[in-house]
C-alpha cells in the first residue's frame, strides 16, 4: 500500500513523493550508487538474468538488504518507485534461452535508474527487456509491482505487466497507489467530479410551509466542498484524496518549500500501526514505513522514517562517491526530540 504524487512550483519545477507501506518490516537503507557499478538481474530457473553497468550515479531506499532501489533517483533526475500491485501484475513469459535478456520485479527501477536518463528513454528500455516471473531471492512467487516513472521535465509514465503483457501508460494527474491497474483509477475519478476546493457557503430549500420563503442550511464547517471525498486506505479512496489534495495543494515558489509541501500531504496518508490488520497473514500489520520526496531537476532525494520524522538529504552533484563501490546507510538514526529547555538554556547563556 504506496501512494505517489507529484507537485510543481510556480516556475513549473517537479517534485516527486511517496509512502511505503508494507506489513514486514523491509529494513531499508539508503543506497548511493556510483557509475560503473555491474548488476546482473534474476533469470528464470535458476539462470542469469540480464548483465548491465550503471551510466549514472543514483540513490534511494531499498529493503531487506538487497542491492537494489525500490524508490530513488538519478544524477539526469529520473525518479522510479516499485509499487505494490497484488493480484493484477502478470510478467512476461520467458524461455531458458532469453533469460539473460531478462529481470525480476524488483531488479526493474535499478536498471532503469542506472541506464536512462529521460522519459523517452525509458520507453524504449522496457521494450528491450523482458521482466520474468522469478522470485528475488531466486525461489518463491514474484513480487507483483507496477512502477512510477518521473523525469525532470515533470513527465510522468505508469509501467504496468497484466496478463504477461507490457503497458506504458501516461500519468497526467502525476498520481499512483495499488490495484487496480492504472485506467481504471483515472475512469474511477469520475465518480467524484463534484469535489472542490471551495466551500459551499448554503444549501436554498422550499420553505414548506411559507412558500414565499427559502430555508438556508449551512455547512456545519470548513470543507464542505470535498464532502464525499472517500477516507479509507484502500487504493481507489488513496488515489481520490491524492489527486484532490495535489490539484488543489496552494501553489509554492521555492523547491523547498515543495519538498514540505509533499511531506505534508503525504503525511495525510500516514497509516498507523495496528489500524489496518489481515489476520490471516503472519505479518498482520500494515503501517507506513518510510516517505520521501524527490528534486527532480537538482537531482536530491528526501526521506524520513516511521521512527524519526527528521527529513534527511542525499544531494548526488554534491556527494562524495568513494571509488566505484555501492554504500549502505542506515535511515533509522532514532527520534529526534528536542527540548526546549535546553534552547532556552543555550540561548541565555549566549545573551
Amino acid at each position: 500500500m504506496c501512494t505517489g504524487i507529484q507537485l510543481r512550483t510556480t516556475s513549473g519545477s517537479p517534485i516527486y513523493g511517496r509512502t511505503m507501506e508494507f506489513a514486514t518490516p523491509l529494513q531499508s537503507q539508503a543506497l548511493v550508487i556510483p557509475k560503473n557499478v555491474t548488476f546482473t538481474g534474476v533469470g528464470i530457473q535458476g539462470l542469469p538474468g540480464k548483465t548491465w553497468s550503471s551510466l549514472y550515479t543514483m540513490t534511494g531506499l531499498n529493503g531487506l538488504g538487497l542491492e537494489r532501489i525500490i524508490d530513488g533517483i538519478n544524477s539526469e533526475g529520473l525518479c522510479i518507485g516499485a509499487f505494490y500491485f497484488v493480484n493484477y501484475a502478470g510478467y512476461q513469459d520467458v524461455s531458458s534461452e532469453d533469460s539473460s535478456n531478462s529481470m525480476c520485479s524488483t531488479d526493474l527501477p535499478t536498471y532503469l535508474l542506472s541506464t536512462c536518463a529521460t522519459i523517452d528513454e525509458v520507453k524504449t528500455a522496457v521494450t528491450k527487456i523482458l521482466v520474468n516471473s522469478s522470485n528475488p531471492s531466486g525461489s518463491g512467487s514474484p513480487l507483483p509491482l507496477h512502477y512510477n516513472v518521473h523525469d525532470k521535465l515533470g513527465n510522468v509514465l505508469v509501467i504496468e505487466y497484466v496478463a504477461g503483457n507490457l503497458s506504458v501508460l501516461k500519468n497526467p494527474v502525476g498520481v499512483l497507489t495499488n490495484a487496480p491497474n492504472y485506467d481504471w483509477h483515472l475512469t474511477n475519478l469520475g465518480n467524484y467530479v463534484n469535489l472542490t476546493q471551495n466551500d459551499i457557503p448554503t444549501w436554498e430549500l422550499k420553505n414548506a410551509t411559507d412558500p414565499t420563503k427559502k430555508v438556508s442550511i449551512l455547512p456545519l464547517g470548513q470543507g464542505s466542498g470535498f464532502l464525499g471525498l472517500p477516507g479509507d486506505y484502500t487504493p481507489p479512496s488513496r488515489f481520490v484524496r491524492a489527486v484532490a489534495y495535489s490539484q488543489y495543494s496552494a501553489p509554492v515558489d521555492t523547491i523547498q518549500d515543495a519538498i514540505l509541501q509533499a511531506f505534508h500531504i503525504l503525511d495525510a496518508f500516514d497509516i498507523p500501526l495496528g489500524t489496518i490488520i489481515d489476520p490471516t497473514s503472519s505479518n498482520p500489520a500494515e503501517y507506513t514505513e518510510w516517505t520521501v520526496a524527490s528534486d527532480l531537476e537538482g537531482a536530491k532525494f528526501y526521506f524520513h522514517t516511521e521512527g524519526d520524522r527528521t527529513i534527511r538529504l542525499i544531494d548526488l552533484a554534491n556527494w562524495d562517491f568513494q571509488g566505484d563501490a555501492v554504500e549502505y546507510l542506515s535511515i533509522d538514526q532514532g527520534p529526534t526530540i528536542i527540548n526546549m529547555a535546553d534552547l532556552q538554556k543555550a540561548s541565555a547563556l549566549a545573551s
